[in-house]
């Protein structure tokens, strides 16, 4: 019908707005600032998930009373690290911690200390983070901001 009333297919066009098509001089489009700005904050967004997935998913081994045992960066671990350190700052230990690798230890302060350490240390995403961070706010064109490649398992020096 379209070709029989003289229409051709390069008449036509997706609007980016509502995905609806439109004839290609009355289709609605964003501005370049609206995409640039689109683009950034969703660098920024993918900037913030990578950045948890980062700091929760590191897994370390402590040997802490000549015992062998496995821990993670989940929060459930920062919680759990939390409570034990509370006990133990009063002087007591924190009986039965059963490690992810199924070893069951009785925490002293010291342990607490050397857990937290390892884990402050793992889990420590920041210097990526505000590396991408800065790339993303100093990006000046949308080709910019779209070739940010955001990898927290690199080197950013």
């Amino acid at each position: 019908y379209y070709e029989e009333i003289g229409m051709k297919e390069r008449d036509v066009q997706q609007s980016d707005i509502d995905f609806q098509w439109y004839l290609t001089e009355k289709c609605p489009m964003k501005t370049e600032e609206e995409k640039f700005i689109e683009a950034k904050t969703a660098k920024y967004i993918e900037n913030d998930s990578k950045a948890t997935e980062a700091r929760t998913s590191k897994e370390f081994t402590l040997t802490l009373q000549d015992k062998e045992c496995d821990f993670d960066t989940k929060p459930q671990t920062q919680a759990d690290l939390l409570t034990a350190f509370a006990v133990c700052s009063q002087g007591l230990t924190y009986d039965g911690w059963i490690c992810n690798n199924g070893v069951e230890i009785n925490l002293t302060l010291e342990d607490v200390i050397a857990i937290s350490e390892k884990f402050k240390e793992l889990s420590n995403v920041y210097p990526h983070w505000n590396y991408y961070k800065n790339l993303i706010d100093n990006a000046k064109t949308l080709w910019q901001v779209k070739n940010i490649e955001i990898d927290y398992t690199s080197n950013i020096e």
